[in-house]
């Protein structure tokens, strides 16, 4: 009785490690779509901080030719 009750005792050891060993995974994948979103928004971001400056001298431009 005393073996069966080690072995249950392991069996739900294991059981309960590998549930927080998937939280951990699902939360580090968390992390790494969010650090990738704010990656990708900084190189969106880039070229359109670049793009409005000469899109504000475009239209400068075309005020002195006019």
């Amino acid at each position: 009785m005393n073996e069966l009750t080690q072995e249950r005792s392991h069996i739900h050891a294991s059981i309960v490690k590998s549930a927080l060993a998937n939280h951990q995974i699902a939360r580090n994948m968390n992390e790494l779509t969010e650090e990738r979103s704010h990656i990708h928004a900084s190189i969106v971001k880039r070229p359109l901080a670049n793009y409005h400056p000469t899109s504000n001298m475009n239209k400068n431009t075309q005020w002195t030719v006019l």
